[in-house]
């Protein structure tokens, strides 16, 4: 059997807002947990919240599994970034040159532009969701289950 067959996660449930109205923040409060992953496939396993002792669903997923989703999302945000150099260096070279009076600058320049701006956003935002993929998944539910989250406990 390969990789590790447990993960540590900590169920969190929204105790309140704390602060000021334009400085307020949310206080929680943390059970932590470990999950036996599954040889292959998923598990659904219920946790107990640290506070209103609701069960909360969750499908833990197994580790070859999470390992492809996490390297996919990785290949994702080096592709944007490859796409960003690409079009930063094309919207540089194209708009320093001088034109010809009379003469429009490329279609492709706009176009450029664009895709820099969108991949300077889209590439971190892929990396830091494949960086933060737990391969286990909160099921939510209405009612009493409303108010948690599952987040990874490092360490």
């Amino acid at each position: 059997m390969k990789g590790p067959r447990t993960v540590k996660v900590a169920v969190r449930h929204r105790a309140g807002d704390t602060g000021r109205p334009r400085t307020r923040s949310a206080a929680w409060a943390t059970r932590d947990f470990r999950l036996v992953r599954p040889a292959v496939g998923r598990d659904r396993v219920e946790l107990e919240c640290p506070v209103c002792a609701v069960a909360v669903l969750a499908e833990v997923r197994d580790h070859g599994r999470t390992r492809r989703v996490r390297t996919t999302w990785r290949a994702v945000s080096l592709f944007f970034l490859a796409v960003f150099a690409v079009s930063l260096a094309y919207a540089v070279h194209e708009g320093g040159r001088a034109l010809p009076a009379g003469q429009s600058p490329p279609l492709l320049l706009p176009v450029s532009v664009v895709a820099t701006c969108v991949t300077l956003v889209v590439a971190p935002a892929a990396w830091l969701i494949g960086r933060g993929h737990l391969g286990v998944t909160l099921l939510d539910a209405p009612g009493p289950r409303r108010g948690h989250r599952i987040v990874p406990v490092r360490g």
